[in-house]
């Protein structure tokens, strides 16, 4: 799947961040885990499922699904649960790590892209999607004021078309056989200003943010806009490990989602936390960008959950339409049953209406 962000390829790549949070040591409460958070059974269940290696998709972004991963590591949120969690930066195929089983967890974009990988076979489930929206968009050279405007001319997209942008077009009546689809690997949404290309597709928590703090003229259109439902960030884990170990996958997810409840709160704090660990590993980091990137990406979840439902609760209902997607656009021949690749429980147990449990 498309790299979530051009900045990936400068900061996620510098050397791998490895960090390993102990297991069943002092909680970030002071609490002995095992013995004030978790019964002394689930702390030795969770040791025994060994170390949880979690793959970050696009680096040190300071995104839903990677920032609070950050923060659980580092305010002991994982050791309260006697979780050993490694977190690797540094690789570009995380989904097939996952797969693999060489490692256990990442995350991607939206529904839509979790199928069509278990279109192709992923061994691995999803267990958490964290808003009922999207974050796609299509970024354009001035001239293009609408979407039918792009007609006859380019839409690059980054090795993957995305369903979301395409159903946006089709809402917005374009006749999408007179697109011009481009692959590029070029993730700088420069190349619009620059004329490469005439439109792009992109995340509203990325490339518009740093063309508008560069002063560029463009237009950006969303899903939401031309009334496209659609979903955002989508954790999984590698099949077999959950089967193995569910209860431990809960308390990550329970500790991941508990990092995400501080973060929202301590914004700032939390890119702090990030930035720290893209420091240890050599990698450049833009504070103010980020911050602005986790500030609307931590709206898009707030903002767009089911009523009286926890952050990261998911159903087959809100996968539906990209499903649908994904099909009509021929992103995948087939599609399994979501109930083969979607687990709507596991996350949906952790919380008390929609508070979430902390032990």
């Amino acid at each position: 799947m498309r790299s979530r962000t051009w900045r990936a390829a400068r900061i996620g790549m510098a050397a791998a961040a490895l960090v390993a949070a102990g297991a069943c040591g002092g909680g970030s409460n002071g609490h002995a885990a095992g013995h004030g958070l978790i019964s002394a059974d689930r702390c030795a269940s969770n040791r025994a499922a060994g170390t949880i290696t979690y793959v970050s998709p696009f680096g040190f972004d300071a995104s839903a699904g990677i920032i609070e991963v950050f923060a659980a590591d580092k305010l002991g949120y994982f050791r309260d649960l006697c979780l050993k969690v490694r977190i690797v930066t540094s690789a570009q195929n995380a989904a097939a790590l996952v797969s693999a089983g060489t490692a256990t967890t990442t995350s991607t974009g939206s529904a839509a892209d979790y199928l069509v990988l278990a279109a192709n076979g992923s061994h691995t489930t999803a267990v958490a999607t964290y808003g009922n929206t999207s974050d796609y968009c299509i970024i354009a050279r001035p001239q293009f004021s609408t979407l039918k405007k792009l007609e006859g001319h380019t839409l690059g997209y980054h090795f993957v078309e995305e369903a979301p942008d395409l159903e946006m077009l089709r809402a917005a009546g374009v006749d999408l056989s007179k697109i011009k689809l481009v692959n590029t690997p070029n993730f700088d949404p420069n190349q619009i200003v620059q004329g490469k290309l005439d439109s792009v597709g992109c995340y509203q928590s990325n490339e518009p943010l740093t063309l508008r703090a560069e002063g560029a003229r463009f237009h950006e259109f969303t899903p939401a806009q031309y009334g496209v439902s659609g979903t955002y960030n989508v954790v999984f884990f590698n099949t077999s490990f959950l089967a193995a170990h569910r209860a431990a996958v809960q308390d990550f997810m329970r500790a991941d989602l508990h990092a995400f409840d501080y973060c929202e709160t301590h914004q700032a704090g939390c890119v702090s936390i990030e930035q720290s660990y893209a420091n240890h590993a050599g990698a450049d980091f833009s504070v103010a960008h980020e911050q602005q990137v986790w500030r609307v990406e931590a709206a898009l979840s707030r903002n767009h959950t089911v009523a009286g439902q926890g952050i990261g609760v998911q159903s087959a209902a809100e996968w539906m339409p990209e499903r649908d997607e994904v099909i009509r656009f021929g992103l995948a021949k087939s599609l399994p049953p979501l109930s083969r690749v979607e687990d709507t429980t596991l996350v949906a147990a952790l919380y008390h209406g929609n508070r979430l449990v902390w032990p």
